[in-house]
C-alpha cells in the first residue's frame, strides 16, 4: 500500500478534477457525510457507484469475464 492518502479539504476543492461528489464512501474528507446528516440514513450501507458499473459491465459481457476480473481492478496489489 505504501503511500498514505491525503485528506481532501475545502482548499483542495477548487483543484479537484471531475464532477462534485457529496462525500462518497472510501473518500477521506473534512465534510460531514450525507449518511451522518440524516438519522434514517445512518443504517444504510453505501455502494460505490464505480463498483456497480463494473458489475453491470461484467453482466453485459458475461462471456469475457473468464479472462478479466473486476476484483483485480478494485483491489490492485493486495
Amino acid at each position: 500500500m505504501g503511500e498514505e492518502k491525503k485528506v481532501f479539504t475545502e482548499k483542495d476543492r477548487s483543484n479537484a478534477k471531475g464532477g462534485y461528489m457529496d462525500n462518497p464512501e472510501n473518500l477521506k474528507t473534512d465534510k460531514e457525510s450525507i449518511y451522518d446528516m440524516h438519522k434514517d440514513m445512518q443504517t444504510v450501507d453505501a455502494i460505490p457507484l464505480e463498483d456497480v458499473r463494473m458489475e453491470e459491465e461484467e453482466e453485459r459481457h458475461h462471456r469475457k469475464t473468464k479472462d478479466r476480473s473486476s476484483s483485480e481492478e478494485k483491489y490492485e496489489g493486495e
